[in-house]
């Protein structure tokens, strides 16, 4: 759905142009042979690209009649083949975590035996160095845990048939029988010696040394080995079934990707609706119609503006291009975090140089005089963006930053050297054929924008022929503002992350604790922090501030003194600046037919022509 943007700019001249030539908007409709069509679809698609122009696809969904049998058929069974892959992998990635938490749980507990061992080494390696009584404290906390071990685990099952030789079975006759054996160390296996040292009868002292012998042989020449060996294979292990979830997942994405795109027409009510009061019969006709919404732009020159060739790009900060303190502050710390993964040349550019390439209007994504982008970005009250509650998802900083990136990636020449280590700086070059493929783009704030809404039917009558038929309603041709664009991004960032959020929600990446509102969902890592903090760290909340403007105050008179004299009727040129809120053309009564539509309106008769020429239509050159 493309987002209300034209009342903004009704009583706000100069924030924004979204206005459509009233003769660029036309309904097409084209009927031929199997493939036709399709053969328009894709040459208007290359030729696009080939006129300069960005394009996006923003909708999408298919109808496929149960008579229309051999396409239905293919169409479900893939459709059925996927729904089978999924199945199966989350199957697959299920089993993992269950091994996974296993094996994890044997690792565990042999790191708990090793670590008993560590400080033993560690004490010993204390006395050495002259710290005798931590190296001793070390050490006996070591040899106290193993001992517990032997008591409990090995000396225990020591016992005969009628004869109690275990320590704890023995405890009746001598009460201190087990504090005697933890106070034994490594050169206590003279039962005589024993008997002094600790005072005990003959026979305890006999008892404890042999205790002692078998505690020592147990230790290092049975334990040890066997726990270093298996910690070694099951460390190998537990490494391998952690991957293979990680490799699970990524295998599963692409499939989940494929199925959510096949997209029925009767997955949503509107679509049911539709088929319902189409004159299409489902249930006696064998037609199939698959629909598509595009949109293409690119930016064009208006008489007597932006006529200069520019051969860089200049570089700004990013408090500059709009962005305030804290979301600088908070973009760093992402690209820094996100760093080891590659960054994109405008996020280098941001973290290594502090710098971001300038859009021809600037601030462009700020609070001052352009605030068009912020009006449907920002949260108000703790109440989502409007794009937010348009695409159901959550939208922060990072995806501001990418669409305005999305746009200046499109004014410069992509250059894989343009990272200087002796200068440490970027440089882009701009305003070239290589800005984008085809035509390159002029530094201007003014587009041309296409919405190209397709719905193609393949319908097959009774007779045996068939018959494919392109509906175009409608195509129009809009001019519009940088700032408009970058909203229309982030529209088109908004739809891929839905589709992201579903992939993820399903594999287990993402949750929240309402499944089908999408803002809600989270990172594993943030929602851990969230419900245990004190285990897992805190999550770093940024406040935002909006910039003071100091010159508010005579902005507002000069405004109210614009419009007081236009409902007098007066609409001079300098009435109309009076009047104007924005950086961009505000003289519209007087310049916006003459000076800015036919560029727009020329773009919409060559797309025309382009359709009725490739169908055959006489005459017609484009």
């Amino acid at each position: 759905m493309v987002l209300s943007i034209s009342e903004i700019f009704e009583n706000e001249p100069g924030k924004g142009i979204n206005a459509a030539p009233y003769e660029a908007e036309a309904l097409i409709n084209f009927t031929g042979p199997p493939g036709s069509m399709t053969g328009v679809y894709y040459g208007l698609m290359f030729q696009l690209g080939k006129w300069g122009f960005q394009t996006a696809k923003v909708d999408e969904w298919i109808n496929v009649s149960p008579v229309f049998k051999q396409y239905y058929e293919l169409t479900l069974q893939q459709k059925q083949a996927l729904e089978m892959q999924i199945k199966a992998g989350l199957g697959q990635i299920a089993t993992a975590i269950h091994d996974y938490e296993l094996v994890f749980h044997d690792l565990r507990k042999y790191r708990e035996f090793l670590d008993h061992f560590s400080f033993i080494e560690e004490g010993k390696r204390l006395i050495k160095e002259g710290k005798k009584e931590e190296g001793e404290k070390k050490e006996k906390e070591g040899e106290q845990t193993l001992k517990a071990i032997f008591i409990d685990e090995v000396d225990v099952h020591t016992d005969l048939p009628n004869t109690p030789i275990a320590l704890r079975s023995i405890v009746g006759r001598w009460p201190t029988i087990i504090a005697d054996f933890m106070r034994l160390d490594d050169s206590d296996t003279n039962p005589q010696k024993i008997k002094d040292k600790y005072h005990i009868s003959e026979a305890q002292g006999v008892v404890l040394a042999t205790k002692n012998k078998l505690f020592i042989e147990w230790r290092d020449k049975l334990f040890r080995p066997t726990v270093e060996e298996r910690y070694d294979r099951i460390l190998r292990l537990t490494e391998s079934r952690k991957f293979s979830i990680d490799e699970y997942t990524r295998m599963l994405k692409p499939v989940v990707a494929r199925f959510k795109m096949m997209r029925d027409a009767l997955e949503t009510p509107g679509g049911r609706a539709d088929t319902i009061t189409s004159f299409f019969r489902p249930d006696a006709q064998a037609f199939s119609i698959d629909f598509m919404r595009l949109w293409a732009w690119k930016p064009f020159s208006p008489s007597e503006k932006y006529k200069i060739t520019r051969e860089f790009l200049d570089e700004i900060s990013p408090r500059k291009a709009g962005f305030t303190k804290e979301e600088v502050e908070e973009l760093t710390e992402i690209f820094k975090n996100k760093e080891e993964k590659g960054l994109s040349y405008d996020e280098k550019m941001f973290l290594h140089d502090k710098k971001v390439l300038a859009l021809p209007v600037e601030p462009s994504v700020g609070h001052k005089d352009d605030d068009v982008v912020r009006q449907f970005f920002d949260s108000k009250d703790g109440k989502p963006s409007k794009i937010e509650r348009e695409y159901n998802v959550k939208i922060g900083i990072e995806d501001l930053f990418d669409a305005r990136s999305r746009l200046t990636e499109s004014y410069r020449r992509r250059a894989a050297d343009a990272w200087s280590p002796e200068t440490g700086a970027y440089k882009a070059t701009a305003s070239g054929r290589w800005a984008v493929p085809g035509e390159g783009w002029v530094f201007s704030p003014y587009f041309v924008f296409i919405d190209l809404p397709l719905q193609r039917t393949m319908l097959k009558i009774p007779d045996g022929s068939e018959l494919e038929d392109l509906w175009i309603e409608n195509l129009r041709t809009v001019t519009k503002t940088q700032n408009v664009i970058i909203v229309h991004l982030l529209e088109v960032i908004a739809r891929e992350k839905q589709l992201e959020n579903y992939i993820s929600q399903l594999v287990g990446e993402t949750g929240g604790k309402d499944l089908k509102d999408f803002r809600s969902l989270k990172p594993i890592e943030e929602l851990k922090k969230e419900e245990y903090p004190q285990i897992f760290g805190e999550l770093k909340k940024i406040k935002e501030k909006e910039p003071t403007d100091l010159t508010k105050p005579i902005k507002k008179i000069k405004h109210v003194l614009g419009d007081v004299l236009r409902s007098f009727g007066l609409t001079t040129p300098f009435v109309d600046y009076l009047r104007a809120r924005g950086p961009y053309e505000f003289a519209l009564d007087d310049r916006l037919t003459e000076i800015y539509q036919p560029g727009p309106g020329e773009l919409f008769s060559t797309v025309k022509n382009y359709l009725l020429q490739a169908i055959g239509v006489p005459g017609v050159r484009w």
